[in-house]
């Protein structure tokens, strides 16, 4: 049995998966267009009730984690400010 959602549940759903893939292109630019880019990002995620995951192998795990890192590090990474 499929969920039914109203058009302003379905909509507040959408925005939050776009918010999401923002916060990992925001972390992670260089390893997410690597991947193929946001679109391509996407496909390798899994949806779960607070967002996408993506499903990464450890060496993409890590390759993100360490640009993460690295913009973090050198004060290059948004921190939540607008």
């Amino acid at each position: 049995m499929s969920e039914k959602l109203t058009v302003a549940e379905a909509l507040a759903r959408a925005e939050m998966i776009d918010r999401s893939l923002d916060a990992w292109q925001g972390t992670a630019p260089q390893g997410i267009e690597e991947m193929g880019g946001r679109d391509a990002f996407a496909d390798r995620c899994e949806m779960a009730c607070f967002g996408p995951v993506p499903r990464l192998d450890h060496d993409e795990w890590e390759r993100l984690s360490l640009e993460y890192e690295d913009r973090r590090a050198n004060g290059t990474i948004n921190r939540g400010e607008r």
